[in-house]
C-alpha cells in the first residue's frame, strides 16, 4: 500500500497562537482560506480596482453635483416667488383695509413693505452669491435696486389715484407681478452664471484630482513593481538576503553599544560579519557571526566560527536568526583556549537575548583573565643567611633523630633475634654434628662482634658488611649534604 508524504505547516509565532487562544471560534484553516482569496484577488485585479473605484468616485461626485445645482435653482426661483406672492398679498391687505383713512399712513406701509421685501430679496441672493464675486453681485444689486425704484413709484401713483378708482389697484398688482417676474428673469442669468463658473471650477478641480490619482496610481505601481522586485531577490538571493540580515545585526548592535565602534568584517577574511571595539578598556572586543538560513547551521560552519576567533584572538556570539544550530544549545558557552563562544539560535532579532550574550562576555572574560594571572603567577620568597643555616640545622637534626631511631629500631630487632638464636635444640644438634649431618655454629659466627651466627655464609656475609666492629666500616654516620646557591641572598 502506497503512503503519501504530506507537507505540514508549524507555527511557532507566539502572537498568532495567542489571538487563536483569544478567539476559539476562528478556525484557522479557513481563516488563512479567506486571506488568501484576497490577496490573490488584490495581486491579479489591483490595478483595475482602483481605477474602477476611481471612475465610481468621479461619477458620483459629478452626478451629486449635478443633482445640487438643479435643487439649487429650484430652490432660488421658489423663494423668489414665494416672496413676491407675500408681498402682493400684504399690499392687498393694507389697501383692503378700511381703518387706515390717509394715504400718508398707506403710503408709509407700503414703503415699509417694499423695504421688506427688497431686504429678504437681497438676503436670498447673498446666500447664493458671495459678496466677493463683484461682477455678478453688482448685477443682480442693479436689478434689485431697479425693482425698488420702480415699485416706489407705481406705489406714489397708487396713492395718488387710490380713491378715484379700485382698478388702479388692480393695475397696480398686476404691475408689481410683471416687474418682480422681469427682476427674476434679469437676475437668474448673473446668479446662472456664477453657478456655472462654479460649475467649471468643480470639474477643473475633479480633473486635477483625477490627474492626482492616476499620477499617485503610476507612483503607486513602480513602488509595488520595486517592493515585488525586492522581495523576490530576497527570497531567492541569498546574498540579498545576507545582506539585509546584517544590516538588521547592525541597527540592533548600535542599539546594544551606542558609545562603541562597531566594524563590518564581512568583506575580511577570518574575522567574522561584525566586531565591536568598546570603549571600556576594562571590556573585551566581541565578534559576532550572523547566519539567517531557512535550515540549520552545519558543523562546518562552526568550525569556521571557531577558527576565526582563535586566529583573531577574540571571544564571539554566533548568531542564527531562523534555524537551528548543530550540536548546539540556546545560550551554549564552550570556552576554548580560554576564548568563550556563545551560541544563539533562533535568536529572530531578539535584542534582549543578544544582549545577555554580551553581558555573559563581559562577566566570564573577567574571571578567565583572574584564573589565567593566578595560574601564570610565580611565587618568590626572600630567605636570609640565618635563615638558611637555621633550616640545615634543622634538616641534620632530623636526619640524626631519623638514623637513631633506626638504630633503635635495630638494636630492638637485634635482641629479638639474639633470643631467638638461644633458642637451640642441644642434645639434636650434638647428634647431627657428631654425624656430620649439620655443620657447627662456630662456622658462620661472626670474628668481629663475636655475637652474631649466621645460618649460613651468604648471612654471615651480609652481616659482616654491616658490622660496626668491622674496621673496614666507618664508625660515623653521614649525614646528606645540603647545596644553597646564596651568591644572591
Amino acid at each position: 500500500m502506497d503512503t503519501k508524504k504530506t507537507d505540514q505547516i508549524v507555527v511557532n509565532d507566539q502572537t498568532i497562537i495567542a489571538f487563536y487562544r483569544e478567539n476559539p471560534n476562528l478556525n484557522f484553516v479557513t481563516m488563512n482560506h479567506i486571506f488568501i482569496d484576497i490577496l490573490k484577488k488584490l495581486s491579479t485585479n489591483l490595478n483595475e480596482t482602483i481605477t474602477n473605484n476611481i471612475n465610481h468616485k468621479i461619477l458620483s461626485t459629478l452626478t451629486d453635483l449635478s443633482k445640487d445645482i438643479m435643487g439649487f435653482k429650484q430652490d432660488i426661483t421658489t423663494k423668489l416667488h414665494e416672496t413676491k406672492k407675500e408681498y402682493i398679498d400684504n399690499v392687498k391687505l393694507i389697501l383692503e383695509n378700511s381703518a387706515m383713512t390717509t394715504n400718508d399712513k398707506i403710503q408709509t406701509i407700503l414703503e415699509k413693505n417694499s423695504d421688506i421685501i427688497v431686504t429678504k430679496t437681497t438676503s436670498i441672493i447673498n446666500e447664493i452669491v458671495p459678496k466677493h464675486n463683484d461682477k455678478f453681485f453688482n448685477q443682480i444689486e442693479v436689478s434689485i435696486k431697479s425693482l425698488y425704484d420702480s415699485i416706489n413709484q407705481d406705489t406714489n401713483k397708487l396713492i395718488e389715484n387710490i380713491n378715484k378708482d379700485d382698478k388702479n389697484i388692480t393695475d397696480f398688482v398686476n404691475n408689481i407681478d410683471t416687474k418682480f417676474n422681469n427682476m427674476i428673469v434679469n437676475m437668474q442669468q448673473p446668479i446662472f452664471s456664477f453657478i456655472q463658473s462654479s460649475e467649471e471650477r468643480t470639474s477643473s478641480n475633479v480633473q486635477q484630482m483625477r490627474d492626482k490619482i492616476v499620477s499617485q496610481q503610476s507612483t503607486q505601481d513602480s513602488l509595488n513593481n520595486g517592493i515585488h522586485e525586492f522581495l523576490n531577490k530576497y527570497k531567492h538571493n541569498s546574498s540579498s538576503k545576507g545582506n539585509v540580515s546584517e544590516s538588521e545585526l547592525y541597527s540592533i548592535l548600535q542599539n546594544i553599544f551606542p558609545s562603541d565602534e562597531i566594524i563590518d568584517c564581512s568583506s575580511e577574511s577570518a574575522t567574522c560579519d561584525y566586531r565591536v571595539n568598546r570603549l571600556n578598556v576594562n571590556k573585551p572586543a566581541i565578534l559576532f557571526e550572523n547566519k539567517d538560513y531557512s535550515r540549520s547551521v552545519t558543523t562546518e560552519e562552526i568550525k569556521k566560527f571557531e577558527r576565526d576567533l582563535k586566529q583573531q584572538k577574540l571571544h564571539g556570539i554566533f548568531i542564527s536568526h531562523k534555524s537551528n544550530i548543530t550540536y548546539k544549545e540556546p545560550f551554549q558557552i564552550d570556552i576554548i583556549d580560554n576564548l568563550i563562544h556563545i551560541y544563539l539560535p533562533n535568536t529572530e532579532y531578539n535584542i534582549e537575548k543578544i544582549k545577555i550574550a554580551v553581558e555573559i562576555i563581559d562577566t566570564l572574560s573577567t574571571k578567565l583573565i583572574h584564573i589565567s594571572d593566578v595560574q601564570a603567577e610565580t611565587t618568590t620568597i626572600n630567605i636570609t643567611k640565618e635563615d638558611i643555616d637555621e633550616l640545615v640545622e634543622m634538616f641534620n637534626d632530623f636526619n640524626t633523630q631519623k638514623s637513631s631511631i633506626i638504630e633503635t629500631i635495630k638494636t630492638s630487632n637485634k635482641q629479638i633475634l639474639d633470643k631467638l638464636e638461644n633458642m637451640q635444640i642441644n642434645s639434636v644438634k650434638k647428634i647431627l654434628n657428631k654425624n656430620g649431618v649439620f655443620q657447627s655454629d662456630d662456622d658462620f659466627k661472626c670474628k668481629h662482634c663475636n655475637a652474631f651466627t649466621g645460618k649460613n655464609k651468604a648471612s654471615l656475609g651480609a652481616h659482616i658488611r654491616n658490622c660496626k666492629f668491622n674496621p673496614i666500616n666507618n664508625n660515623t654516620k653521614s649525614i646528606g649534604n645540603i647545596v644553597i646557591n646564596t651568591s644572591n641572598l
